[in-house]
């Protein structure tokens, strides 16, 4: 069970599963000059076939330029995938999705959503009538050069030794601060030019080409998370060639990129607070169930609080079934929290959520006893997954890395990361300093990048942008996606008013509202709202938008 747990939250997550490349395809048709787009940039011809891991997909690649201001010098190569439309003969056009990150792979993403691995953000319609098409940005997932810091896992499982994810003794503060400046090092060293170059207004360039090589004079866009940041910076860029666009959990792009000094783009959209808000939803929905929440005994706050205290003081040595002693910190509980709180179908089973918490307490009053002996191998099952470990050893965090700190404003020296995380925490309890030190790498980063977007981002689209959000959602906030339906002068929002990361995954009417918008280009009315398919704790429910 605890390895099902770990693989299926890293796949409704979003974590890259790397596969084999695609193999070459047949010809396609002529390059053509990129209507509007970059002057001297060729539009490349797709050539598609059969994934060679995934025969339901089609892949294909395309070299756009490393650099916008050289067209005709270095090239990166992405790499494409599609879902070809069930109904040729009622075909809309192309449909782009971006995972969001940044840093997960669009390719693997439709790779579990064809495998059933993933549910589909879109409903059977929309697939009859759309190429459903994932594009790895440049640098990262299948494109090529990916950004690169570690030559193998072992050297990056070395340097996270020791590193806490919550540092919160001026110890492990340190440490953290060396570990950050050695790992922006090896990322320079290892991946050179490349790091100066994976920016969202690149990216959003790049979607340009794509979207003249798709054959479409506008193009139409489904984005998740970071993929709504990089939705508002195409829309706002290329307004003329906005089509159809979904932002699914939204990041508000000002907040994200600048503000007060020495704070991080978590702090200033406030997935922190978020993370709070949700967890605080927890507790309710846990309270309110009884006995159908295992954790806490009716006061399942104050059995975390009991939890942060004994933990924040050191690692309680948990006994495992070999005799083997696995320490427990207060850096695996608050992160693992932090990431299992995403998807609400994790908080009442084993692994996850409740049942997870009250091992914990078990365990913190016998380290020697049954239930210190499971999550002992819980705790090696998810960090052997990479669950609950430090930045260094998640996939995705080099391409994130290169992207978030080349074009967002941040603390500039360690001691002012820590003074911002202990005013976090004074505002959202231990995941202030969790999402606080998301960016602590940023700090030693230098980049030369100098294509970061600062607005305008007002732009109104022809077709009203379709935003939709979770009320509780520990990542993106609401007031997020409510910020920029004020920038967006033709914008619709519906609200999940449920909780967790990702909309579409929470709740099958926002799939049905937003499929209804891609294929007939009706919004949803003023004010709409969908009920989550999840209740944590109760029967499932769902509902159509009202």
């Amino acid at each position: 069970m605890r390895w099902r747990v770990a693989g299926v939250l890293l796949g409704l997550l979003g974590t890259v599963v790397y596969a084999a490349p695609a193999s070459a395809a047949e010809a396609g048709p002529p390059a053509r000059k990129a209507a509007g787009g970059v002057a001297g940039v060729q539009v490349p011809a797709l050539e598609w076939k059969a994934c060679a891991d995934t025969p339901q997909l089609q892949c294909a690649t395309a070299s756009v330029p490393l650099d916008y201001a050289i067209p005709r010098g270095r090239s990166v190569t992405l790499a494409l995938a599609r879902i070809p439309a069930k109904d040729p003969a009622r075909r809309l056009g192309s449909l782009v999705v971006n995972r969001g990150g940044p840093g997960y792979s669009a390719v693997d993403y439709l790779s579990g959503v064809v495998g059933g691995a993933l549910p589909s953000p879109v409903n059977a319609e929309v697939m009859a009538r759309y190429d459903i098409v994932g594009i790895d940005p440049r640098g990262m997932g299948r494109s090529v050069p990916a950004v690169r810091c570690f030559e193998s896992e072992a050297e990056s499982a070395a340097l996270a030794r020791g590193v806490s994810n919550v540092p919160v003794t001026a110890a492990e503060r340190r440490e953290r601060a060396r570990a950050d400046a050695r790992y922006a090092s090896l990322c320079r060293e290892r991946s050179g030019t490349l790091l100066d170059h994976l920016t969202s207004v690149a990216m959003a360039r790049d979607l340009d080409v794509m979207r003249a090589a798709l054959g479409e004079e506008r193009l139409n866009y489904l984005g998740q998370s970071y993929g709504t940041y990089l939705g508002m910076i195409y829309a706002n860029m290329f307004t003329s060639r906005t089509g159809r666009f979904v932002f699914d959990s939204v990041i508000d792009p000002e907040r994200r990129d600048a503000g007060a000094p020495g704070t991080t783009p978590l702090s200033r959209t406030g997935s922190d607070v978020a993370t709070e808000q949700t967890l605080e939803e927890f507790f309710r929905l846990c309270r309110e169930s009884g006995e159908r929440c295992a954790f806490g005994d009716g006061d399942p706050e104050a059995a975390f609080a009991h939890i942060m205290d004994v933990l924040r003081r050191g690692p309680v040595p948990l006994k495992g079934s070999d005799g083997k002693t696995v320490p427990l910190t207060y850096s695996f509980v608050v992160t693992w929290t932090g990431q299992w709180l995403y998807q609400p179908v994790f908080w009442n089973i084993q692994g996850g959520g409740a049942p997870f918490l009250k091992e914990v307490g078990e365990a913190i009053k016998d380290p020697s006893g049954s239930a210190a002996a499971t999550l002992a191998a819980e705790v090696v099952a998810f960090q052997q997954a990479g669950i609950g470990v430090t930045p260094y050893t998640s996939p995705i965090r080099p391409a994130y890395d290169a992207v978030t700190c080349s074009e967002t404003d941040g603390p500039r020296t360690a001691k002012a990361l820590a003074r911002l995380s202990a005013e976090r925490d004074r505002r959202a309890g231990p995941f202030g300093t969790l999402r606080a030190y998301e960016t602590s790498a940023c700090v030693p980063w230098r980049s030369a990048n100098e294509l970061r977007y600062r607005g305008p981002w007002t732009a109104r689209t022809a077709e009203p942008v379709f935003i939709v959000n979770s009320r509780f959602d520990p990542a993106t906030p609401l007031w997020s996606a409510q910020r920029v339906q004020g920038m967006l002068r033709n914008s619709r929002l519906l609200i999940n008013e449920g909780w967790g990361h990702i909309a579409a995954q929470q709740s099958s009417c926002v799939v049905e509202a937003a499929s209804r918008y891609l294929t007939d280009g009706t919004p949803p009315a003023p004010g709409a709202t969908c009920k989550p398919d999840l209740v944590p704790f109760a029967t499932p429910t769902g509902a159509e938008p009202r």
